[in-house]
């Protein structure tokens, strides 16, 4: 973005650039062209009157040929970013235009050589909560931990206290994992790979035996301790579980007092047995809550019961928004707790999938999710239905697919998502859509549809209901 400078900022920038630079005074009045972009610009006043000149203003013109615009091109000794400065007046810094250069944008000015310059405007300084360190991304997107001298060297220039946010270590862990941390109030964070640490500069983490709202938990029939929380989600071992402090696991898998009716076992349910018009929707929840507080928000003025299913690491990052669907009187079905394809894991991993989340659906503020159970992907065996239901869960799987997670850049609308599911209409009919946005166009098509499913469902004859009212 193109940027222009006023106020104090002025003086800092002042020390970006070199005192050697062969132009000293203000250019003369006329038009500019900027090498790297090909915009040209209009000056007069002394360079102090800058304006942006369109095609047609040029041709109206006459065409006028538009002189070298005074750019210098500057980036970090530590980074490959350039960005482009250009004063048409040296001595007014609050005239001065920076953007960041792409590669192809340098290439088209001539690949010039830059300066190295302490400041660039646009730069972003920070300091996360874990460690005393200071970081500067530029305006190329590259990260760097500053020392205390480059740091003075920018003015020095004032920096965000990411007060909540940062990077967390387990003292006990015989493995480097690494966290990056959201939330350290609410213990929201997940592993950041190696890759991505570098990205971010290596910022030292903390050094922690406990993060919060993490779990140490062992099944009901072995002696394997399990830890879950936001830097791994793994069986550990002894000396580990020592070094922790060894604290008391969570006894979960306890064998249920309930089991699934013989009717209802053995099979993952796509329509529900029923010859009245009723039709269920269904909404996972495992990514982002983005739709969530619409979706409540519609079931509440239609007066329409829904089932939701949650991913334990949903629950984790989204308590409030568990507690919402709650409080809408809606029940909330296990769909596993890290979202893994089930005919990938063992039975014991199967059952510490559904007992971690289970676990975190009751701390968010929900029921236990006990006998309501959806397979993440749909994936499943005849032997993953099995250990499910031996569990005390009815897995319940879909008529219909909205696609709504598609989003636009996967082709779908609001509409044609409707279209879909109204499609699909029937007696029975189970409703599967989504509570997330599409990560790649921020889209909630299921969201925005949802008025207009209801709507055609009711003209249609038929009435909501949610799967609770349906299990024994």
């Amino acid at each position: 973005m193109r940027k222009m400078l006023s106020g104090l900022v002025a003086i800092a920038l002042s020390l970006a650039l070199t005192s050697t630079s062969a132009q000293s005074a203000p250019v003369v009045d006329g038009y500019y062209l900027l090498a790297y972009s090909g915009d040209i610009y209009r000056v007069s006043s002394g360079g102090t009157t800058i304006r942006y000149v369109s095609y047609d203003e040029w041709s109206a013109a006459g065409f006028p040929a538009p002189r070298p615009a005074p750019t210098e091109y500057v980036r970090y000794v530590w980074s490959p970013s350039i960005t482009a400065v250009t004063r048409f007046d040296p001595d007014s810094a609050d005239t001065w235009m920076w953007e960041y250069v792409d590669f192809p944008a340098w290439v088209h000015a001539g690949s010039p050589v830059p300066q190295v310059a302490n400041f660039i405007y646009g730069s972003y300084f920070y300091k996360w909560a874990t460690s005393n360190e200071l970081f500067v991304e530029d305006p190329g997107g590259v990260n760097h931990h500053l020392t205390f001298a480059e740091w003075q060297a920018t003015g020095p220039q004032p920096f965000v206290a990411r007060s909540d946010e940062g990077f967390v270590k387990l003292s006990w862990s015989g493995t480097p994992e690494i966290a990056r941390m959201s939330s350290l109030a609410t213990g929201r964070g997940a592993p950041i790979s190696f890759t991505a640490w570098v990205e971010e500069a290596l910022p030292t983490p903390r050094i922690v035996s406990r993060v919060t709202r993490d779990q140490f938990y062992r099944n009901y029939n072995t002696s394997t301790i399990w830890y879950a929380g936001p830097t791994m989600h793994r069986p550990i071992t002894y000396p580990e579980w020592q070094a922790a402090g060894a604290p008391a696991p969570l006894l979960v898998n306890v064998p249920s007092t309930w089991l699934p009716p013989a009717s209802w076992q053995d099979q993952d349910v796509q329509v529900l047995p029923t010859s009245e018009r009723v039709v269920a929707l269904t909404f996972d929840a495992g990514a982002s809550n983005v739709g969530v507080a619409s979706i409540l928000e519609t079931l509440a003025r239609y007066n329409v019961d829904a089932t939701f299913f949650v991913t334990g690491q949903f629950a984790r990052m989204y308590p409030a928004s568990v507690r919402a669907m709650v409080g809408g009187g809606h029940p909330v079905g296990n769909h596993s707790d890290t979202h893994p394809e089930f005919p990938d894991l063992t039975n014991d991993q199967i059952r510490s999938q559904l007992a971690a989340a289970d676990y975190s659906i009751i701390t968010a503020g929900a029921r236990a999710s006990r006998p309501l159970f959806r397979f993440p992907y749909g994936a499943r065996t005849t032997l993953d239905i099995a250990v499910v239901n031996d569990q005390g869960y009815v897995p319940f799987r879909w008529t219909v697919d909205s696609l709504g997670w598609q989003g636009t850049s996967g082709g779908q609308t609001a509409a044609s998502v409707r279209d879909r599911v109204l499609a699909a209409a029937r007696p029975g009919a189970i409703v599967l859509m989504h509570v997330g946005a599409n990560p790649d166009d921020g889209s909630t098509l299921d969201a925005a549809a949802l008025p207009e499913i209801i709507q055609g469902f009711r003209a249609a004859g038929y009435r909501f209901v949610n799967l609770s009212a349906f299990v024994p």
